[in-house]
C-alpha cells in the first residue's frame, strides 16, 4: 500500500512565530511615525529601565507630564495595530 499525504499534511501548520513576526514588523513601522521626542521616551523608559522621575529629570519635565506623554505615545500605538 503506498503511503499518500492528505492535502493538509503539505501544506503544513500555522507557524506560530508568523504572527509575533508581523506583530514586530507593523511595532517597528508605528514607531519609526513618532517624533524624536517620543522615541527618546520609549527608549529610556522600556530599553534603559529609566524610571518617568529620571526621564522628566533629563528631559526637563514633570514626572507627571513623563507619565501622560508615555500613556499618549502607547495608546498611539496600541490604535496602530487595530
Amino acid at each position: 500500500e503506498q503511503d499518500s499525504a492528505s492535502l493538509g499534511e503539505l501544506i503544513g501548520d500555522e507557524d506560530p512565530g508568523y504572527e509575533a513576526a508581523v506583530d514586530h514588523e507593523v511595532l517597528r513601522g508605528l514607531v519609526g511615525e513618532l517624533g524624536e521626542r517620543d522615541k527618546r521616551i520609549l527608549s529610556m523608559r522600556f530599553f534603559r529601565g529609566m524610571t518617568q522621575s529620571e526621564i522628566g529629570e533629563r528631559l526637563g519635565i514633570s514626572q507627571m507630564q513623563v507619565s501622560r506623554l508615555i500613556t499618549k505615545i502607547l495608546a498611539r500605538l496600541r490604535d496602530g495595530f487595530g
